[in-house]
């Protein structure tokens, strides 16, 4: 009886159901061991489980080796760098002409009011009739690649456009009119770069050559050109570019807006917080002179739809406009915006 109980045994912890014991009465009646010995080997091994096919398990660990990966992916998403992946996503697309590539940001603010309007240069421009102080605004603003590697890997040359328009569009008296159009050409030599110190990250710099007018004749033509450098600084969830700027000296009988950079500075200071939700944004200029003038703008976005933010502006200080370089503007608007700054 021994002799069988030990086999069942066995043969249950591999499985064995109850219709394969019948065979081991056959096996415990034979007389010679080594028979019997065999007869039991040939029950466990068929008995025995079949091993998982080998792309079954290469998939299995396939499956949990890529879910720990995807989910790293979206956390450094979400908590790394936010600049650094549009320009590399820029770069992919630097040679489809189907892809528009924005420099500066795109926005349209259909209701604008503005508490200190430049009455000086409506009045020439428009003889009889009063300046509104709500106005629509928007701005355009794309750039393209014209030499990619121009000296070496990651130096590209970059030319860049981008237009802000001022529109009395509720002032019918007047016929509605653009009371101001901003152009803005300009070629920028861009670098990449890789510079960390204390968890800041230099992603960039820029060279650039700026020309900047309104496209008016005398009195109300304004323009100037400038020699740019700019850094973008980038730490988790803030970016910061810092640029200076030289003005490119006119004759004195040629220059539209003497003393420009007395109110528009050398320079300014470009930062932006994101969150998955939303931007806070800010531009700060100063002539870091005893008369101390400069300008800020504050710039709040939030989501509305998949295609466009909500987007709230507020200026106040010098040269919001090139006709508006001299006059302290304080405007405030709401609108849409379709793309990030920087």
């Amino acid at each position: 009886m021994k002799q069988l109980i030990v086999p069942i045994a066995a043969l249950l912890s591999c499985g064995v159901t109850a219709a394969d014991i019948s065979g081991l009465a056959d096996c415990a009646a034979l007389a010679d061991d080594h028979s019997r010995l065999a007869c039991y080997d040939d029950l466990a091994e068929r008995a025995a489980p079949v091993p998982p096919a080998p792309a079954a398990a290469d998939a299995a660990i396939a499956e949990t080796a890529v879910a720990p990966a995807s989910d790293m992916s979206t956390t450094s998403s979400a908590e790394g760098e936010f600049i650094s992946p549009r320009l590399e996503e820029e770069e992919e697309n630097v040679n489809n002409r189907f892809v528009i590539i924005p420099h500066q940001r795109n926005y349209l603010l259909p209701v604008t009011y503005n508490s200190n309007i430049n009455e000086e240069a409506w009045a020439i421009a428009y003889p009889g009739t009063g300046m509104d102080q709500a106005e629509v605004k928007f701005q355009i603003s794309m750039k393209a690649i014209i030499w990619q590697d121009i000296m070496g890997k990651d130096v590209n040359l970059w030319g860049a456009y981008t237009q802000q328009n001022w529109m009395q569009a509720y002032n019918t008296d007047a016929s509605s009119p653009f009371r101001e159009t901003n152009y803005e050409p300009e070629l920028i030599l861009s670098i990449a770069n890789d510079w960390h110190f204390m968890g800041v990250h230099n992603t960039r710099i820029d060279f650039s050559i700026n020309h900047q007018s309104n496209g008016k004749s005398e009195p109300l033509s304004r323009s100037w050109n400038r020699a740019i450098a700019s850094a973008l600084f980038e730490h988790k969830n803030f970016s910061l570019v810092a640029s200076t700027w030289y003005r490119i000296p006119e004759r004195k009988k040629d220059d539209d807006n003497p003393h420009i950079d007395d109110y528009m500075g050398n320079g300014q200071l470009q930062g932006v917080w994101k969150w998955p939700e939303y931007t806070l944004g800010f531009t700060f200029r100063n002539n870091l002179s005893s008369d101390n003038k400069g300008s800020f703008q504050l710039d709040w976005t939030f989501p509305i739809s998949q295609r466009f933010s909500g987007y709230v502006q507020y200026f106040n200080g010098y040269g919001e406009s090139l006709i508006d370089y001299n006059e302290s503007t304080n405007r405030i608007g709401i609108g849409v915006s379709l793309t990030d700054p920087l």
